[in-house]
């Protein structure tokens, strides 16, 4: 398994972890009981990611993990000026990796899993519906920002870009969960 999640589960007040596992679902049980005895306000669960010998498709599902991570941090943790340039750098990577992929796959259009003639559940086709749907979120989340600052902006029509940029958002994140075993 190319990724390795360890899961922590702190107690309020407590700095050191109470329980720590490798096991997804037995970290949310015990996190859920926890949050049931003790009050979930400030019992907390982390989850470090460990990475071994990623081929290139799951490199590129861990930079958009770290995207998603880092923009949410930037927006949620009071919208700090390092998390945006933490968050901004790591965005300018990603748009760079779907670039080229995007020249590559322009170069040589039989690269693709479809003119390929594979079938639509294989790991090669699914990690290309990945980087397909990451490429449009992408694309759709830059036109988002240009249309937002425009003055002669239509409110309805910000907050319709912005719901189909969430609802992108969704897809990628259960797909990294799927793939990384969040």
């Amino acid at each position: 398994m190319p990724f390795k999640v360890k899961f922590q589960i702190f107690e309020p007040g407590k700095l050191a972890p109470c329980f720590t596992t490798y096991d997804a679902r037995l970290a949310h049980v015990e996190y859920r009981h926890l949050c049931n005895q003790k009050g979930c306000a400030l019992t907390r669960m982390t989850t470090d990611i460990e990475c071994i010998d990623l081929t290139k498709p799951e490199q590129y599902v861990f930079l958009v993990y770290r995207v998603r991570k880092a923009i949410s941090r930037f927006y949620n943790g009071g919208r700090k000026p390092e998390d945006l340039q933490a968050s901004l750098e790591l965005e300018r990577q990603l748009d760079e990796w779907n670039g080229r992929t995007r020249l590559q796959l322009q170069a040589h259009p039989g690269l693709s899993p479809v003119a390929c003639g594979m079938p639509a559940d294989s790991e090669r086709a699914r990690h290309f519906a990945f980087f397909q749907l990451v490429d449009k979120w992408r694309d759709k989340w830059h036109r988002y920002f240009n249309y937002k600052r425009q003055h002669n902006r239509d409110e309805q029509v910000v907050r319709e870009m912005y719901k189909e940029c969430i609802d992108y958002e969704k897809q990628i994140d259960n797909f990294i969960k799927q793939v990384i075993g969040l």
